[in-house]
């Protein structure tokens, strides 16, 4: 998997971990499971891994976290799992392997499980 790849996942595991920690009750939750979430450690990870991902990525990945809440999706069945829409067989070429792909319909980030 391509490095900036793997990197928005984590950021996008790490958001979802954040509001988890931001809620009352999930944090009580949480935490009554033996799972305390420090939210201030979260928002520094977060930062930090931001701060790894190329510029032009990283921009346009904030971009797509104000418009959608997984701005990172899966293919799965040959269907980008943010809108449902048919992914191109080339998606999963050999030269395409390495590269950080775009659902050409809702411009999600998309990544093969």
């Amino acid at each position: 998997m391509n490095r900036e790849l793997a990197l928005l996942i984590n950021i996008q595991n790490l958001e979802l971990q954040l509001r988890d920690a931001e809620d009352p009750e999930k944090a009580r939750q949480l935490a009554e499971m033996g799972m305390p979430l420090d939210p201030a450690k979260i928002r520094q990870t977060i930062e930090e891994l931001l701060q790894q991902v190329d510029q032009r990525q990283r921009q346009y990945y904030l971009r797509l976290r104000e418009r959608y809440d997984n701005p990172v999706v899966s293919v799965w069945e040959g269907h980008c799992t943010g809108c449902f829409a048919n992914v191109p067989t080339g998606f999963d070429s050999a030269s395409n392997r390495d590269k950080v792909k775009i659902c050409e319909t809702c411009g999600r980030i998309l990544f093969q499980p």
